[in-house]
C-alpha cells in the first residue's frame, strides 16, 4: 500500500512540475512560430516562457522596482487600470448601452475607479472583480487564437444547402485542412465578425492597419464535393437596410433607376452603404462543384465537367412539377434525388424538373447573346480561372471574368477605343493570379450561388465544414437530438 502511495505521489508531482510545465508551453510556442514563419520570434518568446516557468527574474525584478520607485508603482498602476478599463468597460457598454458617444465616459468612469484603487488601496471588491478580468482576458486571447488558426463555430441562417444542412445548424469549421488566414484586419473586436453586439451598424473592426493576403500551411487542398465556407465574394459593398442582398444586384435592378449611375446615385442617397475588407465580407457556404480550370457546365440540373457528371450528392434537391397522369393534377414538389424512386411509375407520375429562366441575374448579367439562355438547370459551358493561365479578352471573357481580374486580382482593368489596358499597359491576353472555385449549394432550386455571383478565388477560402455538433428548429426551438455530432459530407 505504501509503494502504491509513493507512486501515486510520483506521477502527481511529475505532472505538477514546473519543468513539465514549461516543456509543454514552449513546444507549442516553437511548433507555431515555425508553422506562422516567425521563428526568429523563438529568441524572444523561449525566454519569456522559460522565466515565467522556471526562473521568474521578471517577477522579482518587477517587486524590486515596485516597492523603490513610486513613478514604477504609477505607470503599472495605470496599466492595469487600463485594462481593467478595457476589459470591464466594454462589457458595461455592451450590455447597457447601444449608441457610440457614451462608450468613452464609461471607458473614463471605470478607468478612473480601477486607477484609484491600484495607487491608494485595492479594495476586496476590486482585487474579487480584477480577477474575473485576468480569466476573461486569458481565455478571450487562447480562444481567438484557436478561432484564427484552428476551428471556429457557425450557424447556418438559411436552407440553401438543405437538406445536408439545416436552417439552425451549428457547425464546426475546420480551418487547418485548407490553412487557416493570416488575419488581414488584425484590429478587430474578439468573437464576432463584421459588426458590433447589440449594435448592427457599429463596425467591429478597424482598418487602420491591414495586411496582404497570406495562409499559412494546411493538412489539405480544397476538393470537389468538399462542403466549403468562404467570404461572399461580392459582399465588399453591402446596404445595411438589405443586408441579405447583393449590391451588385441592386445596381442591375431598374427599378432603382434607368442607369447604373442612377442607381449607384439612389443607393447612396437613400441608404446606409458601407465597405467591408476582405476577411469581414459575410461568410457563405456552399458545395465546391468546380475547381480551378474545369470546363463547367449544368445540364437538366446536374453538373457536369467536361463530359464527366458530379459523384452523386445524396442530399441534393431540385423543386419538381408531380403530375398524377391518371387525374391530371399537377403539383409542384421539392424532392430528394433519394426520393425520386417514389415517384419511377411512369404510369402514375410524370416528373419535370422546373427551371426558370433568369436573364441578366445569372452571370454574366447580360440579357443578349448565348449567355440569356442560361438557366438554373442549363448553364455553361464556363472555364473556371486558374492560376497560371490565361484567357483572350474580349467583351464576352471581359463580362465573365472582368471582376476577378479587377477586383479579386486587383489588376487596374480599363477599355478605350476598343482597346484593353491592364495596369496601363495594352493586353490581347491575361494570366492568372490565383485560383477560382465555383460554388452550389444542394438545394439547387433555392440557393444564391456562383451561378449568381460569379467565381470564389482562393483568397476568400475560410475552412472546411467538418461536423455539426449542435441543433435547433428556429422557428420551434426544438433541439434536433439526431443531428447533433453528425458529421458534413
Amino acid at each position: 500500500m505504501e509503494k502504491l502511495k509513493n507512486i501515486y505521489v510520483a506521477i502527481r508531482n511529475f505532472f505538477a512540475s514546473k519543468w513539465l510545465a514549461f516543456t509543454f508551453v514552449a513546444v507549442i510556442v516553437a511548433l507555431f512560430a515555425v508553422w506562422y514563419g516567425a521563428w526568429w520570434s523563438l529568441f524572444v518568446a523561449l525566454p519569456l516562457v522559460y522565466d515565467y516557468y522556471i526562473s521568474g527574474y521578471i517577477r522579482r525584478w518587477h517587486h524590486s522596482m515596485m516597492k523603490r520607485y513610486g513613478w514604477w508603482r504609477i505607470a503599472y498602476g495605470v496599466w492595469c487600470a487600463l485594462v481593467f478599463a478595457l476589459v470591464v468597460g466594454v462589457i458595461l457598454h455592451m450590455l447597457l448601452f447601444r449608441w457610440e458617444g457614451i462608450f468613452l465616459l464609461t471607458f473614463a468612469v471605470v478607468a478612473a475607479y480601477a486607477l484609484w484603487n491600484e495607487l491608494k488601496t485595492e479594495t476586496k471588491i476590486y482585487k474579487w472583480i480584477y480577477g474575473w478580468v485576468h480569466a476573461i482576458l486569458f481565455a478571450t486571447v487562447v480562444a481567438t487564437l484557436i478561432q484564427l488558426y484552428w476551428f471556429q463555430m457557425f450557424v447556418i441562417p438559411t436552407g440553401s444547402m438543405e437538406s445536408t444542412l439545416m436552417t439552425g445548424d451549428y457547425i464546426l469549421v475546420n480551418k487547418v485542412s485548407y490553412g487557416p488566414r493570416v488575419p488581414m484586419t488584425p484590429l478587430s473586436f474578439p468573437f464576432v465578425h463584421n459588426t458590433m453586439p447589440l449594435n448592427d451598424s457599429k463596425p467591429s473592426f478597424t482598418t487602420t492597419w491591414e495586411r496582404s493576403y497570406r495562409r499559412l500551411a494546411g493538412t489539405d487542398q480544397v476538393r470537389r464535393g468538399d462542403i466549403v465556407v468562404f467570404n461572399f465574394p461580392e459582399g465588399d459593398t453591402v446596404v445595411m437596410e438589405m443586408p441579405a442582398q447583393s449590391y451588385y444586384q441592386l445596381l442591375r435592378d431598374k427599378r432603382f433607376g434607368a442607369t447604373e449611375a442612377e442607381r449607384r446615385k439612389l443607393l447612396a442617397d437613400n441608404f446606409t452603404v458601407v465597405v467591408r475588407p476582405l476577411d469581414k465580407k459575410e461568410n457563405y457556404i456552399k458545395r465546391c462543384v468546380g475547381m480551378p480550370g474545369d470546363m463547367l457546365s449544368v445540364r437538366d440540373g446536374v453538373v457536369y465537367h467536361g463530359d464527366e457528371a458530379e459523384a452523386e450528392v445524396a442530399n441534393k434537391q431540385y423543386y419538381y412539377n408531380v403530375e398524377n397522369v391518371r387525374t391530371g393534377a399537377v403539383s409542384e414538389r421539392l424532392l430528394r434525388d433519394s426520393e425520386l424512386a417514389s415517384y419511377a411509375d411512369t404510369t402514375r407520375y410524370a416528373l419535370t424538373k422546373i427551371d426558370t429562366p433568369l436573364p441578366g441575374e445569372l452571370i454574366p448579367h447580360l440579357a443578349v447573346g448565348d449567355t440569356a439562355q442560361w438557366t438554373l438547370n442549363n448553364f455553361g459551358p464556363i472555364w473556371i480561372p486558374k492560376a497560371g493561365e490565361s484567357i483572350e479578352l474580349n467583351d464576352r471573357t471581359l463580362a465573365l471574368y472582368g471582376r476577378c481580374i479587377a477586383v479579386y486580382e486587383q489588376r487596374l482593368l480599363e477599355q478605350r477605343d476598343g482597346k484593353v489596358y491592364i495596369d496601363g499597359k495594352e493586353a490581347t491576353h491575361y494570366t492568372f493570379l490565383m485560383d477560382h472555385y465555383f460554388m452550389m449549394g444542394d438545394n439547387r432550386h433555392a440557393s444564391l450561388d456562383s451561378r449568381f455571383w460569379g467565381f470564389v478565388p482562393e483568397d476568400h477560402i475560410v475552412g472546411k465544414a467538418s461536423y455539426v455538433w449542435f441543433s435547433k428548429n428556429p422557428d420551434t426551438g426544438e433541439i434536433r437530438w439526431d443531428r447533433m455530432f453528425k458529421s458534413i459530407k
